[in-house]
């Protein structure tokens, strides 16, 4: 019995000193936060996503363990400019999902049900950062980026010179500042949430 009793204190003990270790090593990552900037524009007219139905509400952030998908990336105070993003491998197809658009590398679908094609003199073109690409529904958010989508009959060059300097740039900007709006942007974990993560990982 004493043997017993030996050995369940030893492996008791050894699990109370690996964590003990865990939580005194090992820091619990926060998740990302960062910020993009974007405009969409239809037949020379950008579209207006200000509106409180582009918008995350606050109040439905999920602050679990569960990752609901306009947790990981929206827009915020009515802010059309600025992408939050808030997990990593988002997406501009995300986004423009969790907006109710649809985006492919050759069709834009609006929220209102329209499916823009090209044809009859109208292209779908997207610039990233200053620089024309062939599609960018696949292509991953990154901090600070510039995105136009724009469809239309202007040609690539003149939606660059007219439309992408509209895009804004205040990204870094906001990824200075503290997001205590933002979905986890302002959560800091407590000692529970540490010592809960030095036993699970």
């Amino acid at each position: 019995m004493k043997t017993i009793t030996a050995i369940l204190t030893g492996v008791l003990l050894g699990v109370v000193a690996f964590a003990a270790l865990r939580l005194a090593f090992v820091r619990m990552e926060q998740p990302p936060h960062y910020h993009a900037n974007f405009a969409l524009f239809v037949d020379g007219r950008r579209v207006d996503l200000s509106a409180d139905q582009y918008m995350e509400d606050v109040a439905s952030c999920a602050m679990g363990e569960t990752v609901l998908p306009k947790s990981r990336v929206h827009l915020h105070n009515n802010n059309a400019d600025v992408a939050h993003v808030h997990h990593q491998g988002v997406t501009w197809g995300h986004l423009f999902t969790n907006l109710g658009f649809g985006l492919g590398k050759d069709h834009l679908a609006l929220d209102d049900g329209p499916v823009l094609t090209e044809g009859n003199g109208r292209t779908l073109k997207f610039i990233l950062n200053g620089q024309p690409q062939f599609a960018v529904h696949n292509e991953l958010i990154r901090s600070g980026d510039r995105l136009l989508v724009s469809y239309g009959s202007e040609s690539e060059a003149d939606a660059l010179r007219t439309q992408f300097p509209q895009v804004a740039n205040t990204a870094e900007e906001f990824n200075q500042r503290p997001d205590p709006a933002g979905c986890a942007g302002a959560h800091q974990h407590t000692v529970w949430d540490r010592i809960r993560h030095a036993f699970t990982g």
